[in-house]
C-alpha cells in the first residue's frame, strides 16, 4: 500500500468513498433522502470545487486503486476533517496509516497538536482514535448538511503521539 498526496484526478474517487462511507455509517443520523438521493452529487460537487490550500493535507492510500483518504485543514491547530476507508478495505490498518502520515505532514508544517470530530455513536471510529492516543475533549453539535448531529471532539495535545504510530 502506498500513501501519497492526493491529486486533482483523485477528487472523484475521494468524493465517492466519502459519500459511500456516510451512507454506510450515518444512517442513524441523517435522512434516507439525503443519503440515498442527494449525497453522492453533493460530495462530487464539494470535492470538485474544494479549495485545498498549500499547507492543507489530503492524502490517499492506494494499492491497485484508491482505498481511502484523509483530509486535514491547516490552522494553528490542524483539523482532521475527513478520514474514510472503503468498506472492503477496513480493519487492515489503512486508517491508522493515513492518520499517522497526516500527523507527520502537519508536524512538518510546524504544528504541535491536531484534532477531529467523531459522530457520537460511531464507536468503531472513536475506538480507533482513542487507541491511537486521542483524548476525548467534549461534545458539540455539528451541522451535517442541515442536520445537527452530536460530535465528540478528539484531541492529540502532542501530535507526535499520532505521528509516531507504526505499521
Amino acid at each position: 500500500m502506498n500513501i501519497r498526496p492526493a491529486e486533482d484526478k483523485d477528487r472523484p474517487i475521494i468524493a465517492d468513498i466519502h459519500a459511500r462511507s456516510w451512507q454506510e455509517n450515518y444512517r442513524d443520523y441523517l435522512s434516507d433522502d439525503l443519503l440515498d438521493n442527494r449525497l453522492s452529487e453533493m460530495m462530487a460537487d464539494r470535492w470538485a470545487n474544494m479549495d485545498i490550500g498549500a499547507q492543507d493535507i489530503v492524502l490517499v492510500a492506494e494499492d491497485d486503486q484508491v482505498q481511502g483518504f484523509v483530509a486535514v485543514w491547516d490552522d494553528e491547530m490542524p483539523y482532521i476533517d475527513n478520514l474514510h476507508v472503503s468498506s472492503d478495505c477496513r480493519s487492515k490498518g489503512i486508517g491508522r496509516k493515513l492518520l499517522a502520515a497526516a500527523a507527520r505532514a502537519a508536524k512538518a508544517n510546524g504544528r504541535k497538536t491536531i484534532w477531529l470530530h467523531v459522530v457520537v455513536g460511531n464507536d468503531r471510529a472513536r475506538n480507533l482514535y482513542t487507541r491511537l492516543g486521542g483524548v476525548p475533549d467534549g461534545v458539540e453539535d455539528k451541522d451535517l448538511y442541515g442536520t445537527m448531529v452530536p460530535n465528540e471532539r478528539i484531541l492529540w495535545r502532542d501530535i507526535n503521539i499520532l505521528a509516531e504510530q507504526s505499521n
